[in-house]
């Protein structure tokens, strides 16, 4: 099945110029996290006028059922990936318009029809196909080169995986329509591993850095719209969703514990591009040991039944070979690949 959430992207200088057109005075109210709104509002001052209400923080069922009672129109949403599912959850439930303000470009949910859900304790639960309709997806340069350029890195490591998973799940080509696009959208995200998408370079918003932040939010999201199941998550997202049992994994970003997944997805996979994969990670300055997630060898049993149950809720096209993955954590751990 294709899905695609979103009606219009618009990633422009003045992307926020046209949001007044579009509301075309619709009763408005906006869900906002803290740093991105206040950068949006010193751009689009108006933007304060709307009812709005602040997030949480965490895309839980209780924050959704705490959001729903609003009397408007249309939605916006301005925030972070975990703010944007929490809208797409309520605008779907309440059947109402959506229109998404990405603050940071580290992920796709704002094109994406789905939302993560996580447990009140932080460690993921679930994610949920929605029927969401996003009318326009506003990505203003103006905000997003504003944005900690950690939250970058980590969404452009988060894009990379969609090439390795899709791979991994659907090979290199399928005779399904859908499938296929996706994989032929997923080869493009891997390809961000060539370009310069360095601190400076996002400072400078370089060219680069634009076509990324492109993949990033909209053509990584599409891969999966398309492709579905055939290239959604694999082996590294199911690492991400185990290592998020751990407390002490909280404080990290997505892409880094997607990352970090990839590394072991590879090294199950005997693939020829892991110590390629593991080099580039190094140098984007993301994590590549368990003991840097804090995660020690006696949690190791733990996360291996994690990641196991994950796969399987998953339906891999094989089950994992358990006693490999075991030692493919053990390894590492600290000291091979530290």
């Amino acid at each position: 099945m294709i899905r695609q959430a979103v009606l219009e992207y618009d990633h422009s200088d003045d992307a926020l110029d046209r949001l007044d057109d579009l509301i075309d005075g619709r009763r408005v109210h906006v869900l906002h996290g803290q740093n991105g709104y206040d950068v949006v509002r010193a751009i689009f001052p108006a933007i304060a006028d709307y009812p709005a209400t602040k997030f949480s923080g965490e895309c839980t069922d209780s924050e959704v059922e705490r959001l729903k009672p609003f009397d408007a129109d249309v939605l916006i949403a301005i925030g972070g990936g975990k703010l944007v599912d929490t809208a797409k959850l309520v605008a779907y439930q309440r059947n109402v318009s959506l229109i998404v303000i990405p603050t940071l470009a580290s992920n796709c949910a704002a094109f994406t029809p789905l939302s993560v859900v996580y447990q009140e304790d932080g460690s993921y639960d679930r994610y949920d196909l929605l029927r969401v309709v996003i009318e326009r997806v506003i990505v203003d340069s103006r905000v997003i080169r504003r944005s900690p350029y950690e939250y970058f890195r980590a969404g452009v490591i988060d894009t990379v995986a969609k090439y390795y998973e899709a791979r991994y799940l659907s090979g290199d080509s399928s005779i399904d329509a859908g499938v296929n696009t996706g994989l032929a959208l997923a080869e493009q995200c891997g390809r961000l591993v060539e370009l310069d998408l360095s601190e400076e370079a996002f400072e400078s918003y370089s060219d680069e850095v634009r076509f990324a932040v492109d993949h990033v939010i909209a053509i990584g999201g599409a891969v999966g719209g398309f492709g579905d199941a055939g290239t959604r998550v694999a082996v590294g997202h199911a690492v991400h969703n185990a290592l998020s049992r751990f407390e002490s994994s909280h404080s990290f970003l997505h892409g880094d514990k997607v990352g970090f997944g990839l590394i072991v997805q590879e090294r199950l996979r005997r693939s020829a591009d892991a110590p390629y994969l593991e080099a580039w990670l190094k140098r984007f300055g993301a994590p590549t040991t368990l003991k840097a997630f804090g995660v020690g060898p006696e949690h190791i049993p733990v996360l291996v039944d994690a990641v196991m149950i994950e796969t399987e809720l998953q339906q891999l096209p094989a089950p994992l070979n358990k006693k490999n993955l075991k030692i493919i954590f053990e390894n590492l751990q600290l000291l091979l690949y530290n």
